[in-house]
């Protein structure tokens, strides 16, 4: 057997309203420490996702998709069994590669009604195509027969822009980085203006100064913004 595709980790079993933590590409949960922390005794009991960490660099578009229905899949089985002990509170929490999860649960599991989006993409597909750190992933789609229109396409399941019709009705706090040279700000854009054409309810933090790592960071450590977003 190889390595699985993502673990998960509980913290806060006693606790009556849950969130669904989705790390990003490289990172584990532990990294995330501090914020679940918070969110414990904000009285969240955080169920904890985080993947394989190269599972982007080293992966393919059957990988990514697989990653995205298991994911998907286990989070509904949480919360169906989580309903039968009384749970009705449930939202999720994402940043960077972690965002897609977050995106694609909350659109596809109705009992989710929030989601905090920290630094996320537009397309995909476009992220690979431009992003010189999975180069590794763009040429095996090449090698694969896709190009950027094609793998777009293909990889519609996971990507933001397209949930965005499965968002109305829910609500959602956006963060974008103006310098983000991961997730690129023009790119990330079109998933919020996905949102606006939907008429999709959302919060926007847009930071002007810093990039991807240091404005991930900021958003995790000014709390009140996403404690009191998630507590209306």
């Amino acid at each position: 057997m190889g390595k699985p595709l993502f673990t998960v980790q509980e913290f806060g079993e006693n606790n009556s309203k849950v969130l669904f933590h989705f790390a990003g590409m490289g990172t584990r949960t532990r990294l995330y420490k501090g914020p679940i922390g918070r969110f414990v005794q904000n009285g969240y009991r955080v169920i904890a996702y985080d993947f394989d960490p190269l599972i982007v660099r080293n992966g393919d578009v059957q990988t990514f998709l697989k990653v995205g229905a298991e994911v998907s899949a286990d989070v509904a089985k949480q919360v169906a069994a989580l309903k039968t002990k009384g749970v009705q509170n449930f939202a999720a929490y994402g940043v960077s590669m972690g965002t897609l999860m977050a995106i694609k649960c909350a659109a596809e599991v109705s009992e989710i009604k929030k989601v905090v989006v920290n630094l996320t993409y537009g397309s995909v597909a476009e992220n690979i195509w431009t992003w010189w750190f999975i180069r590794p992933a763009k040429k095996r789609a090449i090698e694969q027969g896709y190009n950027l229109k094609a793998l777009d396409d293909a990889l519609a399941p996971i990507s933001p822009i397209p949930h965005a019709t499965k968002l109305k009705g829910k609500r959602v706090l956006l963060y974008l980085a103006k310098r983000d040279k991961v997730l690129l700000y023009n790119q990330s854009q079109q998933f919020k203006e996905a949102l606006d054409r939907e008429g999709v309810d959302y919060d926007y933090v847009e930071n002007k100064y810093f990039g991807h790592v240091i404005s991930g960071f900021i958003n995790y450590n000014r709390p009140q913004k996403y404690l009191s977003f998630l507590a209306k």
